[in-house]
Order: structure tokens, then C-alpha cells, then sequence
């Protein structure tokens, strides 16, 4: 009976041995996640006051985080570039690359493009642009025979364009060039009409930029100690989340 006590009296030693072990561990943790929830917040604004600073000498913030390495200055922030503006940009407390979105910007919009009666015309715009990646879209009413080209190479094909839904919404990736780009527009229906623009991703901007890090998963969204961490350079208190 004796051995039978002291066999429980054992067991439940471990119990809250392990209880209070767990307790410890889980403790010491929180406050692992919690100092590097500060760090990250830190750095990102440490990150965030170099990026005023070329908006300062510049007028513009960069298209890219990156940027702040360079000797040379971005397209369009040619004038006032002091860089670089740090040796390092250094990984979140994660191990993940900080991540920085500026907003999109419109870089050509066509005016009201109607189809006129009579033998079909082409519509030629050009527009400047820097190099790389950007977004045409279309806000069609009613056209439903167009062919679009870019710089010679066709983007969008006549069979795309429909009659419904009205406004028709159409996105293409396209790949612009330095400096001078040609679009091309092909009209073919009399009396409908449609709008293009040209968006491009990550070009230096004087309106407003986020940096920050997606917290302890590494991914978008989340709770906890997995939610992101966000600077807003135009709200006040500038992180958001």
C-alpha cells in the first residue's frame, strides 16, 4: 500500500514538474516574441526615417527598398540623390526581408476614345516611362472589335473585347521601355467607346509608402505574434497595425 502511495505521490511530482517547466518555457517565449516584435518595430523606423530623407533631398520616395544601397540615383530622382543612404537593410527578426509597397502609378490616361463612322482609325498615343513591368487597363463601353499594340507587339486581340458586362474590365501585364513607348489602337465598332490607362508598379512617388514585416509566420495577414507589422508614412501613429 505504502509503494502505491509513494508511486502516485511520483507521478503527480512529475505532473507539475512538467506543468510548471511548460509554464516556463511558454513564458520565456513570450517575451523572445515580444523583444523581437520591438526590434522589428525599431528597424522599420529607422528604415522609414532614410526614406523621408530622399523624399526630402528628392521630392520623391523610391520605387524600391533597395534603392537606399545605391550610389546612383533612380530614374526621375536624378536630381537631389544623396545616396547611398544606409550599407545594410538589414533581415526582420524572423530572418525575412522587410517588405515596402509604394502605390501605383498612372503613367499615361487616354481621354474619351469613341468610334467614329466611317472608315475605322487607329489611335496612337507616347508616353514616357522607366523600364520594366506596368499594368494597361481598359474600361471598355460597348467596343467589341479592338486590337491594342505596344511598341509593335499586339497586347490585347479584337476577339477579347464584348458588349456586356458594361463597363468591361480588362488588365494586361505589359513590359515597358526607357523612355519613349508607343501604344496603338485599333477601333472598329461606330459609337462605342473606352478609356486605357497605363499603371506601373514600384515607380519612386511623392504620395506615400508602407514598410514593415509580416510578423512570425513570414506571411500576410495573421494574429498574434504572426500579424503584420505596418509604417504608413501618411497616417499618424504611423504603425497601423
Amino acid at each position: 500500500m505504502k509503494k502505491g502511495v509513494l508511486l502516485i505521490e511520483f507521478i503527480v511530482g512529475i505532473v507539475i514538474f512538467l506543468i510548471l517547466i511548460s509554464g516556463i518555457f511558454f513564458a520565456i517565449r513570450n517575451v523572445i516574441d515580444k523583444a523581437k516584435v520591438m526590434s522589428a518595430k525599431t528597424q522599420i523606423s529607422q528604415l522609414a526615417l532614410l526614406l523621408e530623407q530622399v523624399k526630402t533631398d528628392t521630392g520623391l520616395y523610391p520605387g524600391f527598398l533597395s534603392d537606399l544601397l545605391s550610389n546612383s540615383p533612380p530614374k526621375t530622382q536624378e536630381k537631389g540623390w544623396n545616396g547611398p543612404y544606409t550599407n545594410k537593410i538589414p533581415l526582420d527578426p524572423w530572418g525575412n526581408p522587410y517588405f515596402y509597397k509604394v502605390p501605383p502609378t498612372t503613367v499615361f490616361e487616354s481621354p474619351k476614345l469613341p468610334r467614329v463612322h466611317g472608315k475605322p482609325d487607329p489611335y496612337t498615343a507616347t508616353f514616357n516611362a522607366i523600364e520594366g513591368k506596368g499594368r494597361l487597363r481598359i474600361i471598355n463601353y460597348g467596343v467589341t472589335s479592338c486590337s491594342i499594340y505596344l511598341n509593335g507587339i499586339k497586347i490585347v486581340d479584337e476577339n477579347e473585347f464584348k458588349n456586356k458586362p458594361i463597363p468591361q474590365i480588362i488588365e494586361k501585364e505589359i513590359t515597358l521601355n526607357a523612355g519613349n513607348n508607343i501604344f496603338t489602337l485599333a477601333r472598329s465598332t461606330p459609337g462605342d467607346f473606352l478609356y486605357f490607362s497605363i499603371i506601373v508598379d514600384n515607380m519612386p512617388t511623392g504620395e506615400y509608402f508602407e514598410i514593415g514585416s509580416y510578423g512570425k509566420d513570414g506571411k500576410e495577414g495573421g494574429y498574434g505574434y504572426k500579424k503584420d507589422i505596418i509604417w504608413r508614412s501618411d497616417k499618424y501613429p504611423n504603425f497601423i497595425q
